[in-house]
């Protein structure tokens, strides 16, 4: 009996030295086959260092604490299978590292492509969205519909030919065999006498027969006649009502609610907006009358005239243009007074600085004062150190003009003192 144990622990107990030898083969092979799959797999950073940490620090365990058999002969069986125990342990390290790694970056990549995948899908739906909403503002699906009813019309309109085409057919087919049928009746009589007689309740029939079909025929052609009126008028209200639609989807409705926001911060905006959607309804007023030119019967005057439905478009388009005309003129008188506030606040701001700078600039009539009297000092020292004639008179003439400028209000020109005192020159 053979007891491995590992830092007192016992953890399994062979029978036989067979069993040891086939212990240390398991490990070796576990390792063998470690090895094996790391060389085939892709090489994984990291990989090496791991299965060697691992290794060493199952060998130095193994060193340490395992024990395989008693005595002094157990010294070489815990090596061999400390060893063999170290190899597998480094390998299946390695390998779950290389091989987790991969799973990690199989799932990352995976995860990667769902992530793309939703924001492709994303985009797509971003787009189609604004797809949509741009044909239905550009009126994509009245354009559709328009050409619908017109095509509905023209298979109603080959229609109603096909059944006047029958008509005619059965018309001349009816005076036909009733002037054949008397034709016929005369020369039997001549020829054959008697047959003529039997003949004639057999024409009789026919002609009625035909007569009946001309009939129906002639009903439901003025049928389809009827209907193909109404189908055209109402293919004409739909292609008339279409500009009409398609601005009510395009009104300028953003522009209304930032104006009702923002105030007068976006007058020039919304009034920009507005101009332009003007312009849509003319060219709609234009597209309709063409449409009613085109489309509309030559005789419908009157109040037939008034009542159809590009009138009826028409006067819907002329309200339109009134009312947001109205509310331009409006945008552009505020446009105008907030110019013209902000031109006087400009011009108060401007009056308001020049008189501070004005009263900043004030010469103070005491500072002139003291000017003329240091002056004067000044001219009386030099009068008596060098005494000229009049000079007397000069200096009493430049003190009295100088009084004189002193003595006005605050706008008292220096120019006049200076003058003054170039008198005493």
């Amino acid at each position: 009996m053979i007891d491995v144990s590992l830092l007192g622990w016992l953890l399994v107990t062979l029978t036989s030295p067979l069993s040891l030898v086939l212990l240390i083969v398991a490990l070796g092979s576990v390792a063998y086959l470690g090895v094996t799959a790391l060389g085939a797999a892709p090489p994984q950073r990291g990989a090496r260092a791991v299965g060697t940490g691992a290794a060493a620090c199952a060998l130095a365990a193994g060193m340490l604490g395992l024990r395989v058999g008693a005595g002094a002969a157990a010294a070489v069986p815990t090596a061999a299978v400390g060893i063999a125990a170290a190899a597998a342990l480094g390998a299946t390290a390695a390998c779950a590292w290389t091989f987790g790694a991969r799973g990690a970056a199989a799932l990352g990549a995976a995860r990667a492509r769902r992530s793309a995948a939703a924001l492709r899908a994303g985009d797509e739906r971003r787009r189609r969205l604004a797809a949509s909403q741009r044909a239905y503002v550009e009126g994509d699906d009245l354009a559709a519909e328009t050409a619908a009813a017109d095509a509905a019309v023209e298979r109603l309109r080959a229609a109603v030919e096909a059944l006047a085409d029958a008509r005619d057919v059965r018309a001349a087919r009816r005076d036909g065999a009733g002037g054949g049928g008397g034709v016929g009746d005369g020369d039997e009589l001549g020829a054959q006498g008697g047959r003529g007689s039997e003949q004639r309740p057999e024409a009789s029939a026919l002609a009625e027969d035909l007569a009946r079909a001309c009939d129906e025929a002639a009903l439901k052609g003025s049928m389809g006649e009827r209907v193909l009126a109404a189908a055209e008028a109402a293919a004409l209200r739909v292609a008339c009502n279409a500009p009409l639609r398609r601005l009510l989807r395009r009104r300028p409705r953003e522009a209304l609610q930032a104006l009702a926001a923002l105030g007068a911060g976006a007058v020039a905006p919304a009034a920009a907006s507005i101009e332009a959607f003007l312009g849509e309804v003319r060219a709609a007023r234009a597209e309709v009358a063409e449409i009613a030119e085109r489309r509309a019967p030559g005789g419908a005057t009157g109040a037939g005239a008034e009542e159809s439905p590009a009138a009826v478009a028409l006067g819907e388009l002329a309200a339109m243009e009134s009312a947001y005309g109205a509310l331009l003129e409006r945008l552009r008188l505020s446009e105008l007074h907030a110019s013209t506030r902000a031109s006087v606040e400009q011009v108060e701001s401007a009056a308001g600085a020049l008189s501070v700078a004005a009263r900043a600039a004030a010469v103070d009539p005491a500072a002139l004062g003291a000017l003329v009297t240091e002056i004067a000092r000044a001219e009386s020292a030099v009068a008596i150190a060098a005494p000229e004639a009049g000079g007397s008179r000069a200096l009493a003439e430049a003190l009295a003009a100088g009084s004189l400028a002193l003595d006005r209000s605050d706008a008292t020109s220096l120019s006049e003192l200076i003058a003054a005192l170039r008198e005493l020159r």
